[in-house]
């Protein structure tokens, strides 16, 4: 089946619908876009309208706890915020922003690339029927599940793939259990629906209408895109068993260590934790406010020396972890950093840091370990947002997959690691993958056979299953006494660069080559999440160090070799500072 000429329908948010028509101009050979006819963003289904707003409430909830005054009020409130960080931050230009992919976006991108466009109600209407045959297409395609006519199922070519997803309904009562999503395919002057694949996505525990939604419609448009590639060649009963196969090797290993909780037994989302209590966060926030920090961002911005900051963090996931955060507080995250802060590729940073020329605050997001939720939760905000991400992978618990050993440590059980095929189909699609050694080893070892074997064997391992380089190394840990020397003199001779997680900002001119990037912790909460990209932390560290040096100079008078000695410890060591 050569099915060249695609046409879509959709009854999905905008976004949504130029990624899928984008996938599919990419990966199906040959393939040519021949039309979009998309519903009004008022007709969607509400959680096609909630994600389009970039919001997570759930309407009935919204409605009956808030009236609109204090929606406004609360639109207002968000708004000055928003303007007072863009003010400390120096006004910086070249900032994308975390816009809203309206419909009025989607006509405008169709018209660039030269693809027609139709705004259209009802997809059954006389209009969209013409519209339909003077594209002419071959395959059509209809994202969201509506009924449509005779007239519409008979003019292309090659038939229709329709793409449903439903809430499924626990046996004998009425608790949602999770989102069945279904590939059928419609041939032409044909009766006879053909399933030509369905799953069911179990509800998780911190599971919320947007997240969800985003996994299902991530698990969908794969699906979707694997179908379609499949039927350029192959006969329905050929593409339902290679997509079968496909299913067990991709998803099969992240549905199996999901455990069902209906809908309505599910505990509340818990807000992200803080680290410090809200009193120290006010007094940080004034140091934030004040002049030296947003005098040094508008020199910063005049001198286009802003920094590049990587961000690191473990886990996306709807599961109980002590490492995860909720999908869609990520992806709250995510639209913040993207109003604020430019997010590029870690090999984007690199260069960005050698052109000696950063106009804008710049982010990268690094996931450490390889955790399996990642490939679909992870992955589904960083497909509806567009940002890149970069992971570093401990080999061995992927080879085997069994759970990484500091969890079982810790008593948790049931986190497995992310399986090959995952790894290689996400880098094909845009990630970055690093080393992270084989075993999750502690790096402050001085035995040079065993760093070698864990530093060394890693890289070769994800190299002879990716079959490209792997430039990038970050250290398990990653603070300063689980870096040795003879660890660092290995990461040197065997990585282009290397991440440690002691924090600090990397500014281009700092070191030559930038071999060794620092990155800062990725904090849950947004509030603590902008003071640490801003290094208020750091300063008030910095503070309360001198504070300290000051008391032990003060209790020892003529002896400032003791007080140097009970502050030794916090400084650096002096072999990774020349390294860095």
């Amino acid at each position: 089946m050569n099915a060249h000429r695609i046409l879509l329908l959709s009854n999905v948010r905008p976004s949504r619908a130029w990624k899928v028509v984008n996938r599919i101009a990419r990966e199906l050979a040959g393939a040519e876009v021949h039309g979009i006819v998309q519903r009004p963003l008022q007709k969607l289904p509400v959680e096609q309208q909630w994600i389009a707003a970039g919001r997570t409430d759930r309407p009935a909830l919204a409605v009956r706890l808030l009236s609109r005054a204090n929606l406004w009020l609360q639109t207002v409130l968000k708004r000055l915020m928003h303007f007072a960080l863009w003010w400390v931050h120096g006004i910086p230009g070249n900032l994308p922003g975390a816009t809203q992919f309206t419909i009025g976006e989607l006509a405008k991108k169709c018209g660039q690339v030269g693809w027609p466009f139709l705004l259209a109600e009802n997809l059954n209407d006389a209009r969209v029927v013409e519209f339909v045959r003077q594209q002419k297409p071959e395959l059509a395609i209809l994202l969201g599940h509506l009924p449509l006519s005779p007239e519409l199922l008979a003019v292309p070519a090659r038939g229709w793939i329709r793409v449903c997803q439903s809430a499924v309904e626990r046996d004998g009562t009425n608790a949602e259990e999770g989102h069945e999503i279904k590939i059928e395919y419609l041939a032409r002057d044909s009766d006879t629906v053909f399933t030509m694949a369905r799953l069911t996505l179990p509800f998780e525990a911190y599971d919320g209408l947007a997240g969800s939604t985003l996994k299902a419609d991530l698990i969908a448009d794969d699906l979707l895109v694997e179908t379609a590639v499949g039927l350029q060649t192959g006969s329905q009963a050929e593409v339902c068993k290679a997509v079968a196969e496909w299913l067990q090797r991709i998803f099969l290993p992240y549905l199996r260590q999901l455990r069902p909780v209906p809908i309505k037994t599910r505990p509340d989302t818990p807000r992200p934790s803080r680290f410090r209590p809200s009193w120290k966060l006010c007094l940080d926030t004034l140091l934030l406010c004040s002049p030296f920090v947003v005098g040094r961002n508008w020199y910063r911005r005049w001198c286009a020396r802003y920094p590049v900051l990587i961000l690191t963090h473990h886990l996306v996931s709807d599961r109980p972890h002590r490492l995860a955060i909720s999908t869609e507080f990520f992806w709250q995250q995510v639209l913040f950093l993207q109003r604020h802060y430019r997010i590029v590729s870690l090999s984007e940073a690199v260069e960005l840091l050698a052109s000696r020329e950063v106009q804008a605050p710049t982010v990268v997001l690094t996931f450490d370990d390889g955790y399996g939720d990642n490939f679909v939760s992870l992955r589904a905000v960083a497909e509806e947002t567009g940002v890149p991400v970069a992971l570093f992978i401990a080999t061995q618990p992927v080879q085997t997959h069994q759970e990484f050993q500091h969890d079982l440590a810790a008593g948790i059980r049931g986190a497995l690691p992310l399986t090959w095929d995952q790894i290689r189909y996400w880098s094909l699609r845009g990630a970055e993958f690093g080393s992270h050694t084989r075993t999750h080893f502690d790096c402050g070892s001085t035995d040079r056979t065993t760093l070698e074997q864990e530093m060394i064997g890693s890289r070769n391992d994800l190299e002879s299953h990716l079959a490209k380089p792997v430039e990038f190394f970050a250290f398990p840990f990653g603070k300063y006494e689980n870096m040795s020397s003879e660890a660092v003199k290995v990461a040197t001779s065997t990585y282009q660069h290397f991440a440690s997680s002691v924090g600090g900002e990397n500014l281009h001119g700092r070191a030559a080559g930038h071999q060794h990037l620092f990155r800062k912790n990725l904090y849950a909460d947004p509030w603590e999440l902008e003071l640490g990209l801003q290094s208020v932390f750091d300063m008030v560290d910095n503070i309360k160090r001198k504070l300290h040096r000051r008391r032990a100079e003060s209790s020892f008078p003529g002896e400032p070799s003791t007080a140097r000695a009970l502050t030794i410890s916090t400084s650096r060591s002096p072999e990774l500072k020349v390294s860095s």
